[in-house]
């Protein structure tokens, strides 16, 4: 479901005007009817079409979402049965945006060392289901969505910085619902998404930036050896802050945050469809993809088309 900004206006105090200045979204998806693994399932079928393999060729299946069906079982083992498989490593992690980075530096690494033939990588996020829409500040940037990739062992070399720190003053988080809070007098818009804006901003500028100079020197590449950088889709200021800062064409992102807003684990993965859908990606390209997300986590990786 499309959620332009005129439909949040009718229930909160914002206007299409103010969202786009402050954040660049114009709309957003909601997955009103679906559970996140249902999604989850749909990107993992184009993505199983689009590589031209046969599913039962996948032997590791990797989630990033912090908006799973359920604390347990994963997403990922959700996905096993209707994808037609069995007995396979399946489980998620948690790493907030950076999730998806995350997740294919890790199958990357299982892959290459552990003689799997095909990994199945997801960034999916329902964040509907948490968000405060008495919060504006917040409810404005967030949307649902999913997108898959498969990963196989090839000779072309993929790098990665992970990065990760407590966020002690509590910028971004999500609360959960344990049965000790559930004894005391809270509401539940005390378990939804909040977020410091001024804080995470800042963050997200220079946690990017390091994230990405940190991959360019364990690559040996300079920034204008990336053919296009994939940033997260949290915020076009944020993305043109780092442009500025590192004096780089704003042509040189893939940006796509004004229709789809912030979805968290998915957006990467999503921009990046895009972009390869749109053959803005050739062969020998090489990509640089970079994420900040709640945690505190960030992470960039490059990688050779």
């Amino acid at each position: 479901h499309i959620i332009t900004n005129n439909d949040l206006s009718k229930i909160m105090d914002t206007s299409d005007e103010w969202i786009k200045v402050r954040t660049g979204i114009g709309t957003r998806r909601y997955a009103y009817d679906e559970l996140p693994s249902e999604m989850a399932i749909k990107a993992a079928k184009k993505a199983i079409e689009n590589a031209k393999i046969n599913p039962k060729d996948i032997d590791l299946i990797i989630v990033a979402t912090i908006s799973g069906d359920n604390i347990t079982p994963s997403v990922a083992c959700k996905l096993i049965t209707p994808l037609g498989l069995n007995n396979i490593m399946a489980f998620d992690i948690n790493a907030a945006c950076s999730g998806f980075i995350y997740a294919l530096n890790v199958a990357s690494s299982i892959v290459t060392s552990n003689n799997y033939k095909n990994a199945l990588v997801i960034g999916v996020e329902k964040l509907s289901n948490i968000i405060d829409f008495s919060d504006r500040s917040t409810a404005i940037l967030f949307g649902d969505g999913a997108a898959a990739c498969i990963i196989k062992n090839t000779d072309n070399n993929a790098y990665f910085s992970c990065f990760s720190k407590t966020d002690v003053e509590n910028v971004l988080y999500a609360k959960g619902i344990t049965h000790n809070e559930l004894l005391k007098n809270s509401t539940f818009t005390d378990y939804y998404l909040k977020m410091n804006g001024q804080e995470v901003y800042k963050f997200a500028i220079s946690a990017s930036i390091l994230a990405m100079n940190d991959v360019l020197a364990k690559a040996n590449l300079d920034i204008n050896d990336i053919s296009l950088i994939i940033p997260h889709q949290a915020n076009i200021r944020i993305i043109d802050s780092i442009a500025k800062k590192l004096n780089l064409d704003h042509n040189k992102f893939y940006i796509n945050v004004d229709k789809y807003g912030n979805t968290s684990a998915a957006s990467v993965p999503i921009a990046l469809d895009e972009a390869y859908e749109k053959k803005l990606i050739k062969k020998g390209d090489k990509v640089l993809l970079v994420g900040f997300g709640a945690g505190l986590t960030y992470a960039a990786a490059i990688f050779e088309v």
